[in-house]
């Protein structure tokens, strides 16, 4: 049995088998944790698509800016 503690009062919760929210030990399977979670598979693709690139700046210049940052350019990428 575990014991919450919420705005004062005190709440008698079961121990839920596997719920990472109340044991620590706790190793549920990827099914537990989408039923935990409340998830459900995404229907429309759509909203995965970002709309956030500014139209003004080139998708190349961000690249060869990755590519620098990243010690692609340098002769010796060891340094």
């Amino acid at each position: 049995m575990a014991v919450l503690y919420s705005k004062g009062w005190r709440e008698s919760v079961s121990r839920v088998s596997n719920d990472p929210r109340f044991d620590f030990q706790a190793s549920p399977t990827l099914e537990d944790l989408i039923r935990q979670q409340g998830k459900r598979p995404i229907e429309d693709p759509q909203i995965l698509h970002g709309d956030f690139w500014p139209e003004d700046e080139p998708v190349e210049e961000f690249l060869a800016a990755l590519h620098e940052w990243r010690g692609h350019l340098k002769a010796d990428r060891a340094a």
